[in-house]
């Protein structure tokens, strides 16, 4: 059997975070900062988890790679009890990962039936950061940097939709964004250029999302807001983490440019539904 857990059990499965390649996002569902699913093949005592993460639309598994107690149900658990769920928010593929080079083998066992399509993903860190001198470059006349809060967000912008619409991607709710997570935007009088949000959060770490409108692009906005969420992170004793394909160049020059350096990488999953 493989049974979902209740958001008071998801500590259940924290002794399962060992390796050095477990995502802050994995990290986040746990804690209860971030919304998510966990499954496992003991409620009491798991060996082996599923996780998956609404910030990334994506599942994670942890723990041991070779439980065959799991490995032998979750393919048609997917079929059966995720497909259903997924779908219903949307999503039309089962995109996952592993915590080690041993799940990567396990992935091409269990999985033989389906359509791999395979990529990396690049997890960056800023280091060091209550070491960092983080300088604020001031702003065009013409546009603000503003914190993201309650009264910001009941504000009338022109696009409000644009922050909206990006923080229920990654939280639950409005209300949950403003508890947990902080954001910066750039605005031109009541136009919303470019944002900054925390993607995820754990009790000493978060990570962070930026886009920017692309007729508002290479004007270093977003780089200025990175480096305002980086002033929070180390305000907060925060660690700041950044994850991005690996194909994302712009991601991975704008993270390099900021001063996060590459932690690890790791291979990522995915087959259509």
């Amino acid at each position: 059997m493989i049974y979902e857990l209740n958001k008071f059990q998801f500590s259940n499965v924290s002794h399962l975070l060992t390796s050095r390649f477990v995502n802050i996002e994995i990290k986040g569902v746990l804690q209860g900062y971030n919304p998510g699913w966990v499954f496992v093949d003991n409620i009491l005592n798991p060996n082996t988890a599923m996780v998956w993460s609404k910030s990334i639309a994506g599942f994670y598994f942890i723990g041991h790679e070779n439980n065959l107690k799991f490995n032998e149900r979750i393919d048609q658990f997917i079929d059966s009890e995720i497909t259903p769920r997924v779908r219903e928010v949307g999503i039309n593929h089962f995109e996952f990962s592993g915590t080690s080079a041993r799940w990567d083998a396990t992935f091409n066992r269990i999985f033989k039936k389906r359509n791999l399509v395979q990529s990396k993903q690049f997890t960056y860190k800023y280091k060091c950061i209550e070491d960092a001198v983080l300088e604020s470059h001031k702003m065009q006349d013409e546009f603000d940097l503003v914190k993201i809060d309650h009264q910001f967000l009941q504000r009338k912008f022109k696009n409000i939709g644009f922050i909206n619409s990006l923080i229920v991607d990654w939280w639950d709710s409005l209300e949950d964004f403003v508890h947990h997570g902080v954001g910066y935007c750039v605005i031109e009088n009541d136009l919303i250029v470019s944002c900054c949000i925390s993607s995820c959060v754990t009790n000493n770490s978060m990570g962070s999302h930026t886009v920017t409108l692309k007729e508002y692009r290479k004007k270093g906005f977003a780089k200025r807001l990175v480096n305002e969420l980086l002033k929070y992170c180390k305000d907060n004793k925060l660690e700041p983490y950044w994850d991005c394909m690996e194909e994302n160049l712009g991601s991975r020059m704008l993270a390099e440019s900021c001063g996060y350096k590459k932690e690890f990488e790791y291979n990522l999953y995915r087959f259509d539904l």
